[in-house]
């Protein structure tokens, strides 16, 4: 009888995960059924979720209230996202998620903040997550975040100091708050807070894949860069992520880059290519809402080749009209 109940033990102890194969994915309990708009970004816990699984972690989730908090978007068009849907395992992590109050430090090798508006919301006023965040990294973990996951960080104290002091960090920029976020209830810059912390804010181009890696503090800007985001947290955790084919919205927004720096012929002939692997609504809308905040002949271009990048693949009226908006913006003496 000793002898089994010893044997079920080892055996226990033997196959759960240790500190140093589990991470954390921390989501805001913000968003509600009402306004599912002020919750977490869906694709960004998904596209973490697969790139910390696919490389052999054991990941768990956890929110302020703990259950299940209210998502923004779950869109199934993305690879990630259907995957995540189908998955048992991965939606019940998303619907029974752990109270942070009741998370230990100890448990987990990093941390990895999610964004969406809500996590600028309550993330930041957390003592539970505050706390949590600095215990894990004066024990040596890692700390990654991105979008507005950055803002689970901004109160966050160490040795008496603010975390994000004389650090390299992105999220998302005052010009992307502009464009697709700031909804209402955060009503503050995430970029603005973390230069009047000290730290160094390191932004891209709008939607741009940008990653910024500060030793043990891994950021990313933008809901695109979640993926590349997790891999560079691996990587600070001392791991080798797999090598896997760049989702099609990574590959989108670096073939807007690629129009916008290059010149649209080159992106065009990439995209006549392969135009499965692209997603030309995207690019479109992309152009749509550059065009909206253009106050230079520069922007309006830029606005205007993402439009016309997305045309033969995707036609709407209001597309059709911001590109007559742009050429006759463009047009000598026009005002």
């Amino acid at each position: 009888m000793i002898q089994r109940i010893l044997f079920t033990m080892c055996l226990s102890v033997c196959l759960s995960a240790s500190a140093e194969d589990k991470v954390l994915l921390v989501v805001s309990s913000a968003g509600t059924t009402e306004d599912p708009e002020s919750g977490y970004e869906f694709d960004e816990l998904t596209q973490a979720w697969w790139a910390f699984v696919d490389n052999g972690y054991d990941v768990e989730i956890a929110s302020p209230g703990g259950g299940e908090p209210q998502s923004e978007e779950q869109n199934p068009m993305w690879a990630f996202n259907s995957r995540f849907l189908e998955d048992e395992t991965a939606m019940h992590a998303a619907a029974h998620t752990i109270p942070l109050a009741e998370v230990s430090a100890e448990d987990y090798e990093a941390i990895f903040l999610i964004g969406g508006s809500g996590a600028a919301i309550d993330l930041p006023h957390d003592s539970d997550l505050q706390a949590l965040v600095a215990d894990v990294y004066t024990s040596g973990g890692v700390i990654g975040a991105v979008c507005h996951g950055p803002a689970g960080l901004v109160n966050v104290t160490v040795d008496d100091r603010p975390f994000l002091e004389n650090r390299h960090v992105t999220a998302f920029t005052n010009a992307e708050d502009a464009l697709f976020g700031d909804k209402e209830g955060k009503g503050w810059s995430l970029e603005d807070r973390v230069v009047a912390l000290g730290g160094q804010f390191d932004g891209a181009g709008v939607m741009h894949l940008h990653v910024v890696e500060d030793g043990r503090l891994v950021t990313g800007q933008n809901p695109f860069s979640t993926a590349r985001t997790a891999e560079a947290t691996i990587r600070a955790m001392g791991g080798t992520p797999k090598a896997r084919p760049a989702y099609r919205s990574e590959r989108t927004m670096e073939l807007a880059k690629l129009a916008v720096n290059d010149g649209l012929e080159a992106a065009a002939a990439r995209l006549k290519a392969e135009p499965e692997n692209y997603e030309a609504m995207f690019l479109a809308l992309l152009g749509y809402y550059q065009l909206q905040a253009a106050n230079d002949n520069v922007a309006v271009r830029d606005a205007l080749t993402l439009m016309t990048l997305s045309q033969p693949y995707f036609q709407h009226e209001m597309i059709d009209q911001a590109i007559a908006s742009a050429n006759e913006r463009l047009t000598p003496g026009a005002e």
